[in-house]
């Protein structure tokens, strides 16, 4: 049987990753927007995308494309790490009680043993499956 595991704290930080991005690229165009459909959209946003300077800090000026970049990178690791936080892991069968026919000592294993090495008396053997 399988079944899928996902890491919780891979997927918050994913969700994290996700959030920021979409919020660096809304807040990217959010301060294009009145000039963004005074023509043709798409090449209004690549004349603007490096010529227009964003003041967050007084005396400190970052570009347009560094946000923009920013925000598709913190975008594209969240889906990334999203993805490779998810895990399909293979659950074991049930567990039986197996006894050794030389030495007669019961141990526990999982699933259907045709032919195994007792771990007490280290024989090669066909093992008795019993109820406990």
């Amino acid at each position: 049987m399988r079944t899928l595991i996902r890491q919780k704290s891979a997927l918050a930080l994913s969700l994290i990753f996700c959030l920021l991005g979409i919020v660096i690229l809304s807040f990217a165009i959010w301060t294009i927007y009145p000039r963004l459909f005074s023509g043709d959209p798409f090449s209004t946003f690549l004349s603007l995308l490096w010529t227009e300077n964003l003041n967050l800090i007084p005396g400190l000026e970052f570009k347009l494309a560094y946000f923009v970049i920013l925000g598709i990178a913190m975008l594209i690791s969240g889906v990334i790490i999203g993805v490779l936080s998810r895990q399909w892991v293979v659950l074991p069968g049930k567990t039986v009680w197996f006894q050794c026919p030389f030495c007669n000592k019961k141990w526990r294993a999982i699933g259907d043993k045709a032919l195994v090495h007792c771990p007490h008396c280290n024989q090669l053997v066909h093992p008795r499956m019993i109820e406990k």
